[in-house]
């Protein structure tokens, strides 16, 4: 009678082990929700410290071209100052995206071991033509 309840008890076991994991992993992505969710939440609030911030230094930066401007306005009519300024800005921003762009074309060029790859290819068809 012992065997028989204990193989019961084995089977019950085997047959409740579904169960048992499906529990845990959903108890696991519960879990790694939680974690995310605070992850993302924390995430979110520097994110709106560093927007307030780029925000703010934006705001420095229009005052010191209005800053230059109204200098540059005590040498020359202030229309004049303020295109002087304008062009030094557009030529500068212009200069800046040419840099950006080949910085970026520079960075997409192949690798050198990829290259080296290629070539091991090629030599290596070479030398199976060469020698069939």
């Amino acid at each position: 009678m012992a065997k028989d309840a204990s193989e019961r008890g084995f089977f019950r076991l085997l047959a409740d082990l579904p169960r048992e994991l499906s529990d845990l992993v959903r108890a696991e992505v519960r879990l790694l929700q939680s974690e995310l969710a605070s992850k993302l939440r924390s995430a979110g609030i520097g994110l709106g410290w560093i927007t307030l911030g780029v925000t703010l230094l934006s705001m420095f930066t229009t005052m010191l071209v209005v800053a230059l401007i109204l200098w540059l306005a005590v040498f020359m009519p202030a229309w004049a100052a303020a295109l002087t300024v304008a062009a030094v800005a557009l030529v500068g921003g212009v200069a800046f995206i040419a840099i950006g762009i080949a910085s970026i074309r520079k960075g997409f060029t192949p690798f050198e071991s990829v290259d080296q790859i290629a070539a091991d290819f090629r030599n290596l068809a070479k030398g199976t033509s060469n020698g069939a």
